[in-house]
């Protein structure tokens, strides 16, 4: 079912209005950019997917998506149309049904592996950290009150199609989080500079089911939930940067947990 046009039409200025945070809440809508976002959400979400909206190059680059596409709305427009929409979507995007947020507990009866972010308020960090999460078999992601919002065009990209593979959720409390952990037996680690532990220790047995936390990236965690947790492990720094990158630690501690089951 394809459409073609050739100005900026009400249907696509609706789209372009998508891109503001309050109208994704009050239409219940996002955007998945790119061909990797948008190949991942047609594939794994396809349920979800309302309009997909691309130039006629994109056919050409990536003819997949003349099957992919087939059976959805599907807009064609040229690219200094689509350039006025969004200038990252690099020819495609597409618009879906924004997916009610995951039960907690069914989350944790599902995995064996979970992180917890904690005020993390760069799209980038959020959605390289489901990316992550998602590449290391994490079952589920977590976002704190205070963080960014997971349903951003920007997290959406920066995740490259795991929002689609790997349940998350946001505006969580985080003491709620860890106490749901913690009744479903995960022991729960953060990531903390001066933590009791160093990663790689002896007495760290990560084989277990784990919920991994990390702070703000600024600020770190609170007090308050480095007490709720079991333990506090630091990532060791042999060169003389300050600190690592929140999506960096995130990707070494999550596959600390996975060499530690492989082996």
């Amino acid at each position: 079912m394809r459409k073609y046009h050739d100005s900026l039409t009400g249907q696509l200025q609706k789209v372009q209005g998508l891109y503001q945070a309050k109208n994704r809440s009050t239409f219940s809508q996002e955007i998945a950019e790119g061909p990797q976002a948008v190949r991942e959400a047609l594939t794994w979400a396809g349920e979800r997917v309302r309009d997909v909206y691309l130039t006629e190059e994109i056919f050409e680059r990536h003819p997949e998506f003349a099957e992919l596409t087939d059976g959805y709305w599907t807009h064609v427009v040229p690219e200094r149309i689509l350039v006025q929409v969004s200038s990252d979507c690099q020819g495609i995007l597409a618009v879906l049904n924004t997916e009610a947020h995951p039960d907690i507990d069914e989350l944790f009866e599902d995995t064996n592996l979970a992180i917890l972010g904690v005020e993390m308020q760069d799209p980038g960090n959020a959605g390289t950290v489901i990316r992550t999460a998602d590449a290391a078999g994490a079952g589920a992601v977590f976002f704190g009150t205070g963080s960014v919002d997971l349903n951003s065009p920007k997290v959406i990209r920066s995740a490259a199609g795991s929002t689609y593979h790997v349940p998350a959720a946001t505006n969580l409390d985080p003491r709620t989080v860890i106490a749901r952990a913690k009744a479903h037996d995960f022991q729960v680690i953060a990531a903390d500079g001066a933590g009791d532990l160093v990663l790689g220790d002896s007495q760290l047995d990560l084989a277990q089911p784990t919920l991994w936390v990390l702070g703000n990236e600024a600020r770190g965690l609170t007090p308050d939930l480095l007490d709720r947790c079991d333990l506090t492990v630091s990532i060791p720094i042999a060169g003389n940067a300050e600190s690592l990158n929140v999506a960096t630690a995130a990707a070494v501690l999550l596959y600390a947990s996975v060499l530690a089951r492989r082996f």
